[in-house]
């Protein structure tokens, strides 16, 4: 990451002044990428990039506009944003381009000793923030398989004294509480491993032929023994998938559904053209309209009263965009919740994530 030169997205409009900024910051060892408006910058940006230059007054937009989406992705939120004006000029100006979302806020004509030395602070603030990161996830990566060794040793262990004739009524049914909290404990581990994946860069899937319709019922089946569960399947044929990926999604989002819900849950399944579609529908209070913005990202929960980590929606939409897919949420008193998810039935159709 050090050996390499700060990568920088700069968007401006104006041909000359891009081209003159752009080569002076090339000459100072930074490695640009040109867009012309607000999409088409957007379109360009992946996380690997260090920070945003951004004009103004694009043609297509404000730079506060791009700002927002850029930081409201939780893929490109921690990327340094550079806003750079000669119009927008005044303290008022600057100071709302930084309570909107911006790290920084210069104006043009800016001294390129000024633009340097501003460019090369953001890189450090990203370059910290990138080892941070990276420290997180070797930590909770190792935790999660080094827990998966003593877990299978409990597992095991209470498999051959389930096994044993000798065993009450009254030992039978701690062993199965055993089982069932060992299972439990494996899906956690395997939501620890997804997360670090995901903010690794994405989440590896294994695709397959598969009956969803198969695989949902098996999916709920713990949650039906003690929650009313119908699985409504209109799929036809199989669709290619990770099997043990979707069921993690499945799992998730029925178990959100009991937790936060109240009465049925509904599970649809349903074909749209090249794609598959899974609802799941609950009923009860409606999510806060505040929440929904941030509901798939890490460690946020509609309620902070029903337990968990908020680790399970962002790790659904984590699984969707492995496969190519979509989550969307839709929540109302009168119709209750629905998490609908979006997938290509098959491999030709994959699309890419959306950003």
């Amino acid at each position: 990451m050090a050996d390499r030169p700060p990568r920088v997205l700069f968007v401006e409009d104006d041909v000359g002044k891009r081209y003159v900024i752009a080569r002076q910051l090339r000459g100072a060892d930074f490695d640009i990428v040109e867009a012309t408006t607000g999409a088409e910058g957007l379109a360009q940006l992946t996380p690997d990039f260090d920070i945003v230059i951004l004009d103004m007054k694009l043609p297509d937009m404000y730079g506060w506009e791009v700002c927002r989406r850029i930081k409201e992705n939780p893929q490109t939120a921690s990327i340094m944003v550079l806003e750079l004006s000669g119009s927008l000029a005044t303290p008022h100006d600057r100071a709302r381009g930084l309570e909107l979302g911006a790290d920084a806020y210069l104006v043009h004509p800016v001294e390129l000793v000024e633009l340097i030395a501003t460019l090369r602070a953001l890189y450090r603030l990203r370059r910290a923030e990138r080892e941070r990161e990276r420290h997180r996830e070797l930590f909770l990566g190792t935790v999660g398989h080094d827990l998966r060794n003593p877990l299978q040793t409990i597992v095991t262990a209470a498999q051959v004294l389930a096994a044993s004739p000798t065993l009450g009524k009254t030992e039978r049914k701690t062993v199965a509480t055993i089982e069932r909290t060992a299972d439990r404990m494996r899906r956690l581990i395997d939501q620890l491993l997804i997360f670090t994946q995901g903010a690794a860069g994405g989440v590896p899937v294994r695709r397959e032929p598969v009956d969803l319709g198969e695989l949902c019922r098996a999916a709920v089946r713990e949650h039906a023994a003690k929650h009313e569960v119908v699985v409504e399947n209109l799929l036809d044929g199989r669709i290619w998938i990770d099997a043990e990926r979707m069921t993690q999604v499945i799992d998730n989002l029925v178990t959100n559904a009991i937790r936060y819900g109240s009465g049925k849950v509904t599970v649809r399944l349903w074909s749209e053209g090249e794609h598959a579609n899974i609802a799941v529908h609950n009923l009860g209070a409606p999510i806060p309209k505040d929440k929904v913005a941030t509901l798939f990202d890490p460690y946020r929960r509609a309620s902070s009263s029903r337990g968990g980590v908020g680790l399970g929606l962002y790790i659904v939409e984590q699984i969707a965009r492995a496969h190519g897919g979509t989550v969307r949420v839709t929540s109302t008193a009168e119709d209750g919740t629905v998490f609908a998810v979006r997938i290509p039935r098959s491999e030709r159709t994959i699309e890419a994530p959306p950003p």
